[in-house]
C-alpha cells in the first residue's frame, strides 16, 4: 500500500512539475493569439519569432512528450480520485476537457503539417471560426479549451493555497481573455475571409 501511494504522490508530483512547464508555454500561446487584435499579419509576425524556440526539434520533442505524459497521468490521476469539494470537480473536469482538446488539437496540427503540408498559423486555427457551419462548433471548442486553462489553474490554486480571491481573478482572466480571442480571430464576429487551403481543411473536418 505505502508503494502504491509513493507511486501516486510521484506521479502527481511530476504531473504538477510537468503542468508548470505546459503553462509557460500555453501563456505564449495565448499572448500570441491576442496580438491578433492587431490583425493576422501581427498574429504571424509574433509566431515566427516564438517558433524559433518552439519548433527547435529539440524543444518541440520535449513539449509533445510533456504534453503526452500530462494526458495519460492527468486521467490517471482522476480514474483514482474521488472528488468532493467543488474545487477537486472543477480542476478532474476542466482537466477532462483538456485532455479532450489536447488530443485533438495536437492531432490536427500534426496532420495539417505532415500530411496536409499546411502552415498551421493564424488561418489554421481561425479557419474553423469563420467557416459556417463550423463556427458552431469551433467557436465553443477553441472558447471552453481556453476557459478550461484557467479553470484548471485556479482549482489547483485555490486547493493549494485557499486563496479564493485570487483563485476568483485566475478563473475571471481566463474567461475574458478566452473570449478576447475569439473577437479578435472572427474580427468581432464580422467574419474573415479564409484562404482556401485552409477552408478545404475545415471542408473535410466537418
Amino acid at each position: 500500500m505505502n508503494i502504491q501511494n509513493d507511486r501516486r504522490a510521484l506521479v502527481k508530483s511530476l504531473h504538477y512539475i510537468f503542468g508548470v512547464t505546459l503553462s509557460v508555454f500555453i501563456a505564449f500561446h495565448l499572448l500570441n493569439h491576442l496580438f491578433a487584435l492587431d490583425g493576422p499579419e501581427k498574429h504571424i509576425q509574433i509566431m515566427e519569432q516564438f517558433r524559433l524556440v518552439y519548433r527547435h526539434p529539440v524543444v518541440e520533442t520535449l513539449l509533445l512528450l510533456v504534453v503526452f505524459f500530462q494526458i495519460v497521468t492527468g486521467i490517471r490521476l482522476i480514474y483514482k480520485r474521488d472528488a468532493q469539494a467543488i474545487a477537486e470537480k472543477i480542476q478532474v473536469y476542466s482537466g477532462l476537457y483538456l485532455s479532450f482538446f489536447l488530443i485533438a488539437h495536437v492531432g490536427a496540427v500534426l496532420s495539417a503539417r505532415y500530411i496536409e503540408h499546411l502552415d498551421t498559423n493564424f488561418y489554421f486555427a481561425a479557419a474553423g471560426l469563420n467557416y459556417y457551419p463550423a463556427t458552431f462548433i469551433f467557436i465553443p471548442y477553441y472558447f471552453l479549451a481556453v476557459a478550461s486553462i484557467s479553470l484548471h489553474v485556479s482549482a489547483i490554486h485555490y486547493l493549494k493555497t485557499k486563496s479564493k480571491p485570487a483563485a476568483i481573478g485566475i478563473a475571471v482572466v481566463g474567461i475574458v481573455t478566452s473570449f478576447i480571442i475569439i473577437l479578435a480571430f472572427t474580427d468581432s464576429f464580422k467574419w474573415l475571409d479564409m484562404p482556401l487551403p485552409y477552408e478545404q481543411f475545415i471542408r473535410v473536418l466537418i
